[in-house]
């Protein structure tokens, strides 16, 4: 009985400690959902589409501006890296949730990353970094999780030489509602395992005080 009495004991602690979590996740969901609405009141977080014209091109070419070379394929805004640093700069202050870049590589892109500054920074940093996720055929995303810029810098490759027919950038893309309260890969691995591990502590802390050890 002692020792049915003690693994019901663990079972109601590690349930109690996945409900705190569920709870916890939902009240910084709605946490940050207040904060997005206000910063949509604030007139700072607004959806935007951004043409090629709208980038300040750094090692990254136009076909159209050559002489030389002919694009890869048929159609418009096909661009090529002259180096392994290419950058699109745009600058402009506005409330980020997520950045989609669309592009298609004719060529392997290696790592495509963003930068971004903050109101009153001037130089990019390895800090301030976000590498993209797929999230499409030609689209990459960025997710910055809701911050203020001043101004963006995106890595379309890290190779040189890639080909891409770069149509555009969308900041704060539309999203469904929902998606405000779904998590992602890393956050799913801390939901599932940090309310296990929480209970197992607690339960040996509660058992080193008994002195049951």
């Amino acid at each position: 009985m002692k020792g049915f009495r003690r693994s019901s004991g663990s079972g109601r602690l590690l349930v109690l400690c996945y409900a705190l979590a569920v709870v916890l996740w939902l009240v910084l969901c709605f946490v940050h959902c207040a904060v997005v609405l206000n910063e949509k009141a604030n007139g700072r977080m607004r959806s935007l589409s951004l043409s090629p014209a709208d980038f300040t091109r750094e090692s990254f070419v136009s076909y159209d501006e050559s002489e030389w070379d002919n694009p890869p394929e048929e159609g418009e805004n096909w661009y090529l890296s002259t180096d392994n640093d290419p950058h699109l700069i745009w600058t402009g202050e506005i409330y980020l949730e997520s950045v989609r870049l669309d592009a298609r590589h004719y060529l392997p892109p290696g790592s495509v990353a963003l930068y971004y500054l903050k109101p009153g920074q001037t130089d990019y940093s390895e800090t301030q970094k976000v590498f993209a996720k797929v999230s499409g055929d030609g689209q990459y995303t960025f997710d910055l999780g809701g911050i203020l810029v001043s101004g963006l810098r995106i890595d379309p490759d890290s190779v040189g030489g890639v080909p891409t027919q770069f149509t555009g950038v969308q900041l704060n893309p539309p999203t469904f509602w929902v998606d405000a309260f779904l998590p992602d890969g890393g956050q799913w691995l801390v939901l599932l395992f940090a309310p296990a591990l929480a209970a197992a502590f607690l339960r040996l802390g509660r058992q080193l005080i008994r002195g049951d050890l």
